[in-house]
């Protein structure tokens, strides 16, 4: 009877300690997060270029910004109103986004905050003479995760962001244009993550 108790006992105390070490094992496992790495074609396409580098953890994601884009008349006559300047716009900045608590961090939704300094180079196409105008843009952002294979996924999201860097505008014999008080993107990111 006392051996029966003893083993009772040992077991008991191996089951804890296993199922303790188990669930410290599951919990470095859920805090090592991923790093991703995102790019957006249309940058590339618009002769440009779209980094972003990121991590996720904590239920959040933390991700970087580095863009360059040419933009086309179409969208310079659409967020301008002028097809007077051809306009190239550098971006670096930060996102902030809340993802919340889940097994699958290659999908599902986030919403968050996203700041970043624009330059943007106006180059008059009549005369050639160009000038950088300046915004630092604070919005709000919204997207989801797609999954397309393994690491490999999608990320179709949109922003809006007011500038807060004050309007600025250039002027050139009778041609004008302002940087924008509101600005808004709908787009699409690549992106590969790999689990740390």
């Amino acid at each position: 009877m006392k051996v029966l108790k003893f083993t009772l006992v040992i077991a008991i105390l191996l089951l804890t300690t296993l199922t303790s070490v188990a669930q410290e094992q599951n919990q470095k496992k859920k805090t090592k997060g991923l790093i991703y790495l995102e790019a957006d074609p249309f940058a590339y396409i618009n002769k440009g270029y779209s980094i972003h580098p990121g991590y996720e953890n904590w239920g959040f994601r933390f991700d970087l910004t580095f863009v360059k884009v040419d933009f086309p008349k179409s969208f310079e006559e659409n967020f301008y109103g002028t097809t007077k300047f051809d306009l190239v716009t550098h971006i670096n900045g930060i996102k902030i986004d809340y993802i919340g608590k889940r097994e699958n961090w290659t999908k599902g939704f986030f919403v968050g905050i996203d700041m970043n300094y624009q330059t943007l180079n106006f180059k008059h196409r009549e005369t050639n003479q160009n000038k950088n105008l300046y915004a630092f843009n604070i919005g709000l952002r919204t997207g989801y995760k797609i999954k397309i294979y393994k690491g490999f996924y999608i990320t179709p999201w949109g922003a809006v962001w007011k500038n807060v860097n004050g309007i600025q505008t250039y002027k050139i014999q009778n041609d004008e244009v302002s940087t924008n008080q509101w600005d808004w993107l709908v787009t699409l990111h690549f992106g590969y993550s790999i689990n740390l």
